[in-house]
């Protein structure tokens, strides 16, 4: 009886401890960079990111509560413990792996440069290589501490660099003409090259693929040694892949697929 009674206990702390998770997982995002996680009119959190958090923790049983954090402060809120996940098209790199872990990648992540049409700037060569002399006394804009930043500011030296901490304000100095070109993600900007105020603007340039700076996607943002957290988020991301629900969830925002290549093959 002693060993039943035990065995009993044990599996009763195994439950508990498997269920950690459940009472509540905190998501850090933005909040104000749609389509990916922003809020509605009405003050509704919504976007790509938020639909995909709340299928993770639909599947992986968590009770989510969202937080919301300036962009360059997600890694550092996430390691401080402000919460326990991010959702903020966070793109994995080698850079961001030093100090956090990821998910398997859930979306693609590329850069682009976007400026007016009549742009004859070239800041690409041919062959799509960084052509910093091309940018001689312009001004191009970009989200601080993004993938962006860091490819530029290595790879164009010398260029004058606009860093901003939203989207919002970003393409607002690009349509007064305070940023002559600005780079960004193209699946973003496809959302703002067809609303009325995108109109007079257009790529620039072939689009970039470099996993050095851009890495092989946007994961989901995890503390380091936390196996058990990040593997129910996989299996999370994996079940919807396969039953057609992260389809479903891309196409309420594009009608192409967001989806990294890796998944493609």
């Amino acid at each position: 009886m002693r060993h039943t009674a035990l065995a009993l206990l044990s599996g009763a702390a195994l439950l508990l401890a498997g269920s950690a998770f459940a009472r509540e997982v905190k998501v850090g995002t933005e909040c104000t960079n749609p389509p990916f996680n922003y809020r509605t009119a009405g003050g509704a959190l919504t976007g790509f990111d938020v639909d995909i958090a709340r299928e993770i923790g639909k599947r992986a049983g968590f009770e989510l509560q969202f937080v919301c954090q300036a962009f360059d402060g997600l890694i550092p809120a996430l390691t401080a413990r402000k919460f326990d996940l991010v959702l903020a098209s966070l793109s994995i790199t080698e850079a961001r792996q030093k100090n956090i872990d990821f998910s398997i990648p859930y979306r693609g992540s590329t850069g682009r440069f976007v400026g007016p049409k009549t742009s004859k700037l070239e800041p690409l060569t041919a062959d799509g290589q960084p052509n910093p002399k091309a940018l001689d006394g312009k001004v191009v804009g970009m989200i601080r501490a993004s993938t962006y930043d860091r490819y530029f500011t290595e790879l164009f030296p010398g260029v004058q660099i606009a860093r901003y901490e939203n989207y919002e304000t970003l393409l607002l100095d690009l349509g007064s003409g305070r940023v002559d070109l600005i780079m960004a993600g193209p699946i973003k900007m496809a959302d703002f090259l067809t609303e009325e105020r995108g109109k007079d603007f257009a790529f620039i340039g072939p689009e970039l693929e470099n996993i050095k700076y851009f890495g092989p996607g946007v994961g989901v943002g995890l503390r380091k040694n936390e196996p058990e957290l990040a593997d129910k988020v996989n299996d999370a991301l994996k079940g919807m892949f396969a039953d057609g629900t992260f389809k479903a969830v891309n196409q309420k925002y594009w009608k192409f697929t967001v989806l990294p290549s890796v998944w493609m093959d």
